[in-house]
């Protein structure tokens, strides 16, 4: 992928030119307030410099004085006009422009001329900044004359310039470190990034091996922690699958090499009738076998694949309870097992189920019950309350070692591994039965011990 296109440059680069636009409003926006600042200082000095001439002349208006107010302003930036109240020139400070002498005469009618005024203001376009102020006596009852005061704008244009050229250096040393800051920035996310997705590629290949900077405490490092979670589940499932395909070869070419051997045996002219027979039997139960076998891996598919669809109706809980037994007690009734439903629930409470697939469960474990418990009693019990129903599912038989327990619901896990599959069963039916009932959010449970082994399942009542 370009660099460009990636998202920690995309990031780093937003950064940097957010960084560079805050930065150059707020130096342009203190570049013209120190500007302004200095034109007023300057304004300001001018009206106060007027003012101050318009006092030491107001006390002695003669030409001694009007000349040494004229040679003070000579030495200075600024420049002095002393004028009559008719603006006739009285004297000025040296080199004193031909356009000021001008600017008097034009502003003579302009604005008050009985107070210190600002007369020009535009420092960009103007030569000068100028200021009068009238002579007065004390009294105020004679006007002598007038001070104007100018200020060359080109001191002005200086200090923009001074100002403008050390923006500058900030601006280029700001530039700088901002885009030194954008590359560390860019470095510190994409290192982790790349690195993350470096880990990713193999995630599929080599789940177990992944090396991710989950010492972090960022939000980097508990996206890594949750990547390598799911690596360590998804290796967990890997290694689950493989070993569940391995079973399930192992489970099918068992049946197979029955069918192949008892079918040769029964195409043989010579062999006996009998035998024949025998084998011909045998062939429709392993037939048999293979087909439940398949079907149930096909069911553990859908399952995982979230497409085993239940067909859900409304069922009265007394008759769900009803069937159930009738359902048990036909499964029993062949075997040397006692089975006692000792259920008795009246209330026209009601579930929304699949009928057959909650029938399906407790087959499977009453056939468990039948094949592994080597039991003498089976009771099925229910307790209703408010919101869900219990069944349990009791044994007396010798009970479930407790190392196993926590795998029966594994898929082609079996307590007794010397059993054969033809004695043993395929190894699926727990597991699709736990499945059938958390799809009916509800929960299948199994106890333990010497003396016997239950199982409890409990489901939600149909909500009024």
């Amino acid at each position: 992928m370009p660099w460009r296109n990636s998202l920690p440059f995309r990031i780093s680069l937003v950064f940097l030119l957010t960084t560079l636009l805050i930065e150059s409003v707020l130096f342009m926006l203190l570049y013209h307030t120190l500007l302004g600042e200095r034109v007023v200082e300057e304004i300001d000095r001018l009206e106060s410099r007027a003012e101050s001439h318009a006092s030491v002349l107001a006390m002695s208006f003669d030409e001694e004085t009007i000349s040494h107010v004229a040679t003070m302003e000579s030495e200075t930036d600024t420049k002095v006009a002393i004028v009559a109240p008719n603006h006739e020139l009285l004297d000025t400070s040296n080199r004193f422009p031909t356009v000021l002498s001008t600017f008097i005469q034009d502003s003579s009618d302009q604005a008050a001329l009985d107070q210190t005024v600002v007369l020009e203001t535009d420092w960009e376009n103007k030569p000068y900044l100028a200021v009068r102020t009238p002579i007065e006596s004390m009294d105020e009852a004679t006007r002598y004359g007038y001070v104007y005061m100018f200020l060359p704008t080109e001191i002005i244009h200086g200090i923009s310039h001074r100002l403008q050229l050390r923006f500058l250096y900030i601006t280029a040393i700001a530039l700088i470190v901002t885009a030194l800051t954008f590359l560390l920035l860019s470095r510190l996310i994409s290192n982790p990034i790349q690195q993350l997705r470096r880990a990713t590629e193999n995630v599929l290949t080599r789940p177990g091996e992944l090396t991710l900077p989950t010492s972090r405490v960022d939000e980097i490092g508990e996206l890594a922690r949750s990547i390598e979670s799911m690596s360590l589940e998804l290796a967990h499932l890997k290694k689950e699958r493989n070993q569940f395909l391995s079973d399930l070869a192992h489970e099918i070419k068992t049946p197979l090499t029955y069918l192949q051997g008892y079918a040769e045996i029964a195409s043989k002219p010579q062999t006996p009738v009998a035998l024949k027979e025998q084998s011909i039997q045998t062939i429709l139960e392993e037939s048999q076998a293979l087909t439940e076998l398949v079907e149930n891996a096909f069911q553990l598919a859908q399952l995982d694949e979230n497409t085993f669809t239940l067909h859900k109706d409304e069922i009265i809980l007394s008759e769900l309870c009803d069937d159930l037994t009738r359902v048990l007690t036909s499964m029993f009734r062949v075997t040397p097992i006692v089975f006692e439903s000792r259920i008795s629930i009246s209330s026209d409470a009601s579930l929304r189920i699949d009928h057959n697939r909650i029938v399906q469960v407790f087959r499977a474990l009453g056939h468990n019950a039948i094949v592994h418990s080597e039991a003498s009693h089976v009771a099925l019990d229910g307790v209703l309350t408010k919101d869900t129903i219990t069944f349990t599912l009791q044994d007396d038989g010798k009970g479930i070692p407790e190392a196993d327990l926590p795998h029966i619901f594994e898929r082609l896990y079996r307590v007794e591994k010397s059993r054969s599959r033809r004695t043993g069963g395929s190894g699926l039916g727990l597991a699709i039965a736990q499945q059938i009932i958390e799809y009916h959010k509800g929960t299948l449970r199994v106890a333990s011990d010497c003396s016997g082994t239950t199982f409890t399942i409990v489901l939600p009542l149909q909500t009024k």
